[in-house]
């Protein structure tokens, strides 16, 4: 996230932090910006409110009464309501800070930027609140999934273990134990503490619950899972067909589990792989 306050009148930067690098002068890009914003004003009525541009995402916040102009610039994938409400809190804390009425306004800005510097110290322990807060809520997304993907893994071995008998559930076993083992000897996974936690015992099952989030990558751990378990279910299919396989998947509820939690899934963006694994051939 990029931060430009300025004024809005002049299109002179009172103030740049930047979070993500940019290859242009700040200089330059606030006169575009103000320039943009007074563009729209006078075609259309209006200033910017958001657009999308250049790979990025801006929003604008004004303030008519001491001419004064908040911009944010954040990656495409961050919610427009989000940077709004992070901006706003600047622009809030900024006015305090600075302006205390238009006369006083008027006696501060004389053209030296200098004296705002500091405001760059607030906005750094805004954006840290904002990095912890977005840790936390990755963290929590982290244990959801990694609590749905052991739920399964534990009721495709209940399957296994109460409805299949004999040479077939031998066979799945040692295919299952053998799978494991070929997971376990990859480079990435012994060099890995959190990934070589993830395990299969014949007696006890699967284990994936005791992975620690805050030291691992979660796009790297839900790969690996999720290759281990479309496997599994291979396996399963494989050693006692389609048709008994899914009669199996109905009868451990496994696909009532899916459809019963269809609104966490769906945020996980988990419930169309989870199905189409149950249901496809």
């Amino acid at each position: 996230m990029n931060i430009w306050i300025m004024d809005n009148e002049s299109g002179i930067n009172l103030l740049y932090k930047a979070y993500m690098e940019m290859e242009v002068n700040e200089d330059l890009v606030s006169g575009l910006l103000t320039a943009l914003n007074q563009l729209t004003k006078f075609e259309f009525k209006q200033g910017i409110d958001s657009v999308e541009m250049g790979g990025l995402k801006w929003v604008y916040l004004e303030n008519k009464e001491y001419n004064l102009l908040f911009i944010a610039a954040d990656t495409k994938n961050v919610n427009s309501n989000v940077i709004r409400g992070r901006l706003t809190a600047i622009k809030t804390s900024f006015i305090t800070k600075y302006v205390k009425n238009k006369t006083h306004w008027e006696g501060i800005w004389k053209g030296n930027v200098e004296i705002f510097a500091p405001f760059k110290d607030l906005i750094d322990e805004y954006y840290s609140q904002w990095k912890q807060a977005e840790s936390i809520a990755t963290l929590a997304e982290f244990f959801d999934i990694l609590g749905i993907f052991q739920q399964v893994l534990n009721l495709n071995f209940n399957m296994i273990q109460e409805n299949i008998s004999g040479v077939k559930k031998e066979n799945i076993l040692k295919r299952i134990e053998q799978l494991f083992y070929d997971y376990s000897i990859q480079e990435d996974v012994k060099n890995d503490l959190e990934l070589s936690k993830i395990s299969f015992q014949r007696y006890t099952g699967f284990n994936i619950i005791n992975i620690n989030p805050a030291k691992s990558d979660l796009l790297v751990v839900e790969k690996h899972i999720i290759g281990l378990l479309n496997n599994v279910v291979k396996i399963i299919k494989e050693e006692v067909g389609y048709i008994a396989c899914l009669n199996y998947f109905i009868n451990e509820k496994i696909l009532d589990y899916i459809l019963s939690n269809i609104s966490l899934l769906s945020e996980l963006n988990l419930f169309q792989y989870l199905l189409k694994l149950i249901l496809l051939k």
